[in-house]
């Protein structure tokens, strides 16, 4: 540790030094020793504690950086990712098998492919030596989609939610990865997005607590708190609330790691005077790991951010030194955190000479599981009996909408474009995006995209549907990201995928061009 982190502390015993430093997370060891982590710790005191993408550029080189790293560790290692399938994953090199989000598995509806997705994303990352996801969103979901939740969800209804959350945890941790079911209290009903804003709410959506309660029986071993604001709970930031804390230990009945939400976006710390006194509020109050991001990030920042970076966890770690020494925060409380962490550590941590499976079976296994999955959501929401398409050989044009939006938590935006490939399997297929016209020969039209919904939740797909339906071609309009994209639509088919990636693509194209099967329902309310 160096000498800045420490110099507060110097009175204090070594063993309460090492346990605040180790309720901190990322950590202050290297992960992946090279050049530039020797140069960024002499820059900023200490290494990273931090995987980037742009350095670490595929799974193999992930799994020897962290081989690495295994043998040099005081602790078994255990890094943490944001791996949740759909729309939020660390891991998205090329050839890597995405899984659809939570939503599909909503849609599908079935606990046994529940407990698959997890299965099959926990043995992709352990096989690389990631044995933390930071997911499964356990949040409601609603409609129209909050910012924040969106796909990641399960559902709107909280007996289905709590089956599937509690499936997905099941798989995860018995393929030895630790779960972290997020965002207590629940950000359902919260359309405001937590990390641009504070949001304040009155209070919970009806049955909020049901998932957790589900996954805490099931085990989870980490629970991730939120940051906003629920006034019939507290006035304080859920992180912050002791009030909150002892409702997830006692009514809830959670025993495992309760982890802050990301005390380093400026909307999470800002509402607490900052990240370190929001981190000595948050373990104050019951936190008993304080998060300053995953440890797997996407990378391509600058030397003067990563060494901001380091120098942040400093100020936190320092921050709760004095907090121990002041008394503002008990003795017992560290404790009692650090206690957790080790557990944790000890029951999903790597040790030096642990094996791991192979990545290629392990991708290929997680690739199966994506077809099923995606083929049992595929949903309709209009014209069903209208499917599989007629005109058999005749071309179809694949019209695709551009972004629109811009969200934080969101790498499936950068997901390539299969659709028309997928298309193209059945029918010949004329691709075009919103711009360009489509040829007067062409009868039909799929119209389709991700993220087109801007100002005032307008979707500019539904938009585009509507002109084509207004120059009589028969139109699809598909969502692959949330179903809310279909609102306003007069396409006559519209079809709820959940999921942009590959998976997904393919079984939309199958429905509609093949043999028109649409198992999913839709699981969240449609207003009328």
């Amino acid at each position: 540790m160096n000498s800045t982190a420490t110099a507060a502390r110097s009175d204090m015993p070594p063993d309460v030094v090492r346990l605040v430093d180790l309720i901190v997370r990322p950590g202050r060891h290297p992960l992946t020793p090279d050049p530039a982590e020797d140069r960024l710790a002499e820059a900023a005191g200490a290494a990273s504690g931090r995987v980037g993408k742009d350095t670490v550029t595929s799974p193999g080189r992930l799994r020897l950086a962290l081989g690495a790293a295994r043998r040099t560790l005081p602790e078994r290692l255990l890094v943490s990712v944001n791996q949740e399938g759909g729309r939020l994953n660390a891991l998205d090199w090329p050839d890597l098998a995405q899984l659809p989000g939570s939503l599909a598995l909503g849609a599908a509806d079935r606990e046994d492919l529940a407990e698959r997705a997890g299965a099959a994303i926990a043995r992709q990352l352990r096989t690389v030596g990631l044995t933390w996801n930071l997911a499964p969103v356990v949040d409601l979901a609603s409609w129209p989609a909050a910012g924040a939740v969106g796909t990641r969800s399960f559902g709107a209804d909280p007996v289905r939610v709590a089956v599937l959350a509690a499936a997905w945890v099941r798989g995860l941790q018995a393929g030895g990865v630790a779960a972290t079911a997020k965002h207590f209290p629940g950000l359902g009903g919260v359309m405001a997005d937590p990390h641009h804003s504070a949001p304040v709410v009155e209070r919970l959506a009806p049955g909020s607590l049901l998932p957790f309660i589900s996954v805490a029986r099931a085990g989870a071993a980490c629970v991730m708190v939120a940051s906003h604001t629920v006034l019939e709970l507290d006035d304080q930031p859920a992180l912050a609330s002791p009030r909150v804390l002892t409702l997830l230990r006692e009514e809830v009945g959670f025993t495992g790691v309760a982890v802050s939400e990301n005390l380093s976006i400026p909307a999470v710390h800002g509402p607490l005077g900052g990240a370190p006194a929001a981190a000595v509020a948050a373990v104050a109050a019951g936190v008993d790991l304080v998060m300053l991001d995953s440890e797997v990030s996407r990378g391509h920042h600058d030397q003067d951010a990563r060494v901001r970076a380091v120098r942040q966890r400093v100020t936190v770690v320092e921050a709760l030194a004095r907090a121990v020494e002041s008394g503002r925060i008990p003795l017992k409380r560290i404790e009692e955190a650090a206690g957790r962490v080790l557990a944790l550590h000890r029951q999903f941590g790597l040790g030096p000479q642990e094996a791991l499976g192979a990545w290629a079976d392990a991708n290929r296994a997680a690739g199966e599981a994506a077809e099923q999955i995606a083929e049992a959501s595929v949903t309709a929401l209009r014209g069903q009996h209208l499917l599989p398409l007629a005109g058999a050989g005749r071309p179809v044009a694949a019209v695709r909408v551009p972004n629109a939006g811009e969200r934080r938590a969101d790498s499936a935006r950068h997901a390539p474009d299969t659709f028309p490939q997928a298309l193209g399997a059945w029918r010949p297929v004329v691709a075009l995006d919103s711009r360009n016209p489509v040829p007067d020969a062409v009868e039909t039209v799929a119209v389709y995209g991700y993220d087109t919904a801007g100002p005032g939740r307008t979707s500019a797909a539904s938009a585009e549907a509507n002109r084509h339906v207004a120059a009589g071609r028969t139109v699809v309009q598909v969502a692959f990201g949330n179903p809310d994209e279909l609102a306003g639509s007069t396409a006559h088919i519209l079809i709820a995928a959940y999921s942009p990636h590959p998976a997904s693509a393919r079984a939309v194209a199958t429905t509609l061009l093949h043999h028109g099967r649409t198992p999913g329902r839709l699981p969240v309310g449609q207003a009328q």
